[in-house]
């Protein structure tokens, strides 16, 4: 091999040499981001494509399912008749409480109207932010829908945008955000606890079992709208340590000649009556 050959072959070593180096670090690099992607959610990355790394990751794979809360919609046991042995512990006006829920103390000023902003829940399991402005009817958009679609609405003289701020650490402190679309200024941020609290204070208090639950009777939704052919009723019990648990009852179940029964928290039975405009509530029916 001759000497200018020689010259030529290591300098094409030194001037591949980093390139090498970068790349094995760049290795490394991913490698360690792919184990904490891994670790904090669960979901590998997906594999390079023509040598590059592109990582998509929608928002909905940081939040994949909603364990906020735990809800049942319950169905009969059986009845027994108004004569039985039941203690009666509720007796709730069913007009005060309709839909009381819709205006929460989260009540704020939006593009020169007052807005509410609540929750609630559906026959199929799902939650709600409810979105009442003053003169307008309510809307309700599903939690989870917001974690990958940003909503839109109207209030006065502005219109904000919708969305869900998750935190993968602790989902009650997930952050449901209006912003005003001109101003980034104005814009109101609620954490999931929060709007439950505000939810709660608007429920009928009961104790059942030694278990405190708020009570609410709503009209039913369908596509984000208030359907007032159907009704519910909502038992919503929150646990010392923060779980909540909303048991969701169709009012149809509940007659009126006979009280229904019912297995709420730790298999709780609860007797529920519809009678002269109440509901009446019976412990260990």
């Amino acid at each position: 091999m001759t000497h200018a050959k020689t010259l030529f072959l290591m300098a094409l070593a030194l001037a591949a040499a980093p390139s090498r180096a970068f790349a094995g670090s760049e290795a490394l690099a991913l490698g360690a981001d792919k184990a904490f992607m891994n670790a904090a959610f669960s979901q590998p990355l997906p594999r390079p494509a023509s040598g590059k790394w592109t990582v998509q990751m929608p928002v909905a794979q940081m939040m994949p399912s909603m364990r906020w809360f735990s809800l049942a919609v319950l169905g009969q046991l059986g009845g027994e008749t108004v004569q039985g042995t039941a203690a009666p512990v509720g007796d709730i006006d069913l007009a005060t409480l309709l839909n009381k829920q819709l205006k929460s103390p989260l009540k704020y000023s939006l593009g020169g109207k007052d807005v509410w902003i609540s929750g609630a829940f559906d026959r199929q399991q799902n939650a709600y932010v409810s979105i009442l402005v003053n003169g307008s009817e309510p809307l309700f958009f599903n939690v989870k829908g917001l974690l990958d679609k940003e909503e839109q609405i109207v209030s006065g003289t502005a219109k904000y945008t919708l969305r869900l701020s998750p935190n993968v650490i602790n989902q009650m402190k997930s952050e449901i955000i209006l912003e005003n679309t001109v101003n980034e200024d104005d814009m109101v941020r609620i954490t999931l606890k929060k709007m439950l609290e505000g939810v709660g204070a608007t429920g009928a208090a009961v104790a059942v079992s030694g278990q405190n639950y708020k009570v609410f009777y709503t009209d039913d939704i369908k596509a984000g709208r208030v359907d007032k052919t159907a009704k519910s009723f909502t038992f919503i019990l929150t646990e010392a340590s923060g779980e909540i648990h909303v048991f969701l009852i169709p009012a149809e179940l509940v007659p009126s000649d006979k009280i229904s029964v019912f297995k709420m928290f730790a298999n709780a039975r609860v007797g529920l009556l519809q009678k002269d405009g109440k509901l009446k509530v019976y412990e260990n029916p």
